[in-house]
């Protein structure tokens, strides 16, 4: 099943065209990664999957309903979580409080049954912190639930944002950059967690540019280099395109 498509995506600001004419897909349980030299379009083309920013001509559309105005918090309902380039964990918040801040986009509760805890909303702020200790054991973060998120290594953040992005219960999981700024050791770990979170039964798209990580994880490639698609295929495909290495290389590299 295609959960994913866009047609004829392109994104201006101004006259700098940021993504060109881009057509893609995702099919449910795939691992796709998105890559590309610095200012190919990568993230902009997530902020446009993800209603920060509007295409100037093009569509989306996430299980069959198009996304065209759509806001970030009416798409993360429908189904899709993100995770950012730059680590966004609120900064005052334990680990569980930052997950359960992920679940809250799922609970039904009014404010006036939150405000005065009516059984209706003490009863979903159980299942809230459920959910989350759920999605933390799966992660192996359980045991530091009530460490102040910021305060932990830079690994240990990089999975509490993508313990949140779970906790929204997404459909499509779009990770920007998960293995940035890790060393050697802590990507192999994250190799192991992206794998682990679409053996779950989750449809992931990621940003990255560890190739040896996108190489070992992706079902397909994508390729983006000034905002136009350049390849699509396989790894073994993508790593023997004469495009792809003249565009991370430049001419004469690829020579």
């Amino acid at each position: 099943m295609r959960i994913l498509e866009t047609k004829n995506v392109t994104k201006a600001f101004g006259g700098l065209v940021a993504v060109n004419d881009v057509d893609f897909h995702i099919e449910e349980g795939e691992i796709v990664s998105l890559i590309g030299p610095n200012g190919a379009g990568k993230t902009t083309f997530f902020n446009l999957i993800t209603g920060i920013y509007e295409p100037t001509k093009g569509e989306i559309k996430f299980l069959d309903q198009f996304l065209k105005k759509s806001k970030p918090y009416e798409i993360t309902k429908l189904g899709i979580g993100r995770t950012f380039q730059n680590i966004r964990l609120f900064s005052s918040m334990t680990v569980l409080e930052n997950v359960m801040a992920g679940q809250y986009c799922r609970t039904k509760a009014d404010l006036f049954s939150a405000i005065f805890k009516l059984p209706n909303a003490r009863k979903e702020e159980d299942r809230v912190m459920e959910k989350s200790l759920e999605i933390l054991d799966f992660l192996d973060l359980k045991k530091i639930k009530d460490e102040i998120a910021v305060s932990l290594p830079y690994g240990y953040q990089r999975r509490v944002e993508i313990a949140r992005a779970l906790a929204t219960e997404p459909k499509l999981l779009l990770l920007d950059e998960p293995a940035a700024g890790m060393n050697t050791g802590e990507k192999k770990e994250m190799q192991g967690i992206i794998r682990k979170i679409r053996d779950k039964g989750f449809t992931i798209l990621v940003i990255e540019h560890d190739m040896k990580l996108v190489m070992g994880i992706s079902d397909r490639i994508v390729v983006l280099d000034y905002g136009n698609k350049i390849a699509e295929g396989l790894p073994q495909e993508i790593q023997h395109n004469e495009r792809v290495i003249e565009a991370y290389l430049g001419k004469g590299g690829a020579a």
